[in-house]
């Protein structure tokens, strides 16, 4: 199917210079806005949540009026955070260490498939079918239709993609968005990966097939978020064995688990080599079977469901895989910054770990608390609980991260977000 996909990508190449839309890796037209000023996932509707994180490149010209990147510890300046409407921390004793990244707030667990497809690539019936579904049968709260660049790129195929997310999405009760998946090759047609785009208002030109190439498109869009798909569904999608790529760090946020080779593994070799990313569970549906092929969810923590939500939790990495439909994980540092947090200046913290299961009986065995190279650092006894909770207590000036993973009774699995310590 993929080689399919790698011929039918030279025969739509002429098309590139046909397509008004495409960026070319540089950075994109700004997003267009609705009459409300919201910014959404394919920039066409839903407004850019605010991000408690620093640096965050989609900046201030590219969200809407109110909303921010405050907090956080990348790399950029610090907005006053009174002006952030957060409340500004009590000043440090002199000798004390600065710390700073941890991200607070008031989050509840959504589950959502954002890897599928429909007939407007190598999939079937149309992406408004795909939402239906998703909504009414498989009870979603959460789909993103993200069909191959190359075959959305046909004339109206994207922008019909978008205006049928715009008429199923119902902000508090479903999410409907478009992406698209971008294809990757070192020498074709030698693959190196798949990667998900979010939030670009503009195609990429899928003519530029090399990993770099993504790297730098995203580099230049303000608003994009990128997954990893499928990581090791052969030996070569190993993204040059994740080597780190600045320019484009802050913008891969995701990594998917439903992977054919040891994504435990390689999520692991992707972390020790630099990149924050969090985890991802879809479904990859080439069928209409859309949250209905298997229980596998992505899971977002976010204020409240709708596309600048989802943006945020994307952003700021609040996100788990789990293999069951319902089940939810999260991993707090000191009470009160969320997985997904970049910490520095914290000599120790106090991990609480809560995995949770809304089916009476399909409890959980243990959750297991690993640090970098996959060392377990505590595990909590869940003794059957549907609510298992506990503590660990790590060192933080040796941790470089820190990855919760619970068990079911059944063996199911659920994956949260790490939370990264600097010095």
């Amino acid at each position: 199917m993929r080689a399919l996909r790698a011929a039918s990508l030279l025969a739509l190449l002429g098309l590139v210079g046909a397509c008004g839309n495409a960026n070319n890796g540089e950075t994109p037209m700004p997003p267009v806005e609705d009459a409300s000023g919201e910014v959404g996932i394919d920039g066409s509707a839903g407004a850019a949540g605010t991000s408690n994180e620093a640096g965050v490149d989609a900046s201030k010209d590219a969200l809407p009026e109110g909303a921010s990147g405050a907090g956080g510890t990348d790399s950029g300046p610090k907005p006053d955070v009174e002006e952030a409407g957060y409340d500004a921390p009590p000043e440090a004793a002199p000798d004390a260490k600065p710390k700073a990244g941890c991200i607070t707030g008031t989050f509840n667990p959504y589950f959502g498939i954002l890897h599928d497809h429909t007939s407007y690539s190598d999939g079937e019936k149309k992406p408004s079918d795909a939402f239906a579904w998703a909504r009414d049968v498989a009870g979603l709260d959460i789909l993103v239709v993200t069909d191959h660049l190359e075959q959305v790129m046909i004339p109206t195929r994207w922008s019909d993609c978008k205006n049928q997310a715009d008429q199923a999405n119902a902000p508090g009760t479903f999410l409907a968005a478009c992406g698209y998946e971008y294809a990757t090759f070192s020498t074709p047609p030698i693959s190196t990966g798949h990667n998900n785009i979010f939030f670009n208002s503009s195609l990429m030109d899928p003519s530029k097939w090399d990993v770099q190439d993504v790297y730098d498109s995203l580099a230049g869009c303000s608003t994009c978020i990128g997954q990893y798909n499928h990581p090791g569904d052969d030996a070569t999608m190993t993204w040059n064995d994740f080597a780190l790529v600045p320019a484009a760090e802050d913008k891969m946020r995701l990594f998917e688990f439903n992977g054919g080779g040891p994504v435990w593994d390689l999520f692991f070799q992707a972390l020790n080599n630099g990149w924050h990313v969090s985890p991802a569970l879809n479904q990859d549906n080439h069928s209409a079977d859309w949250g209905t092929k298997n229980d596998h969810r992505s899971g977002y923590f976010m204020a409240s469901l709708d596309r600048p939500s989802l943006w945020d939790a994307m952003k700021n990495r609040r996100s788990f895989a789990t293999w069951d439909k319902n089940a939810s994980i999260r991993m707090m540092a000191d009470q009160d910054c969320w997985m997904g947090s970049i910490l520095s200046g914290y000599d120790s913290a106090e991990i609480s770990l809560e995995a949770t299961d809304s089916d009476t009986g399909d409890g959980f065995t243990q959750i297991e608390l690993f640090g970098s190279s996959k060392q377990l650092l505590g595990t909590v006894d869940c003794q059957s609980k549907t609510t298992c909770s506990g503590k660990v207590t790590i060192n933080g000036a040796a941790a470089k991260f820190v990855i919760a993973k619970a068990t079911q009774q059944d063996g199911d699995t659920l994956i949260g977000a790490p939370i990264w310590f600097n010095p």
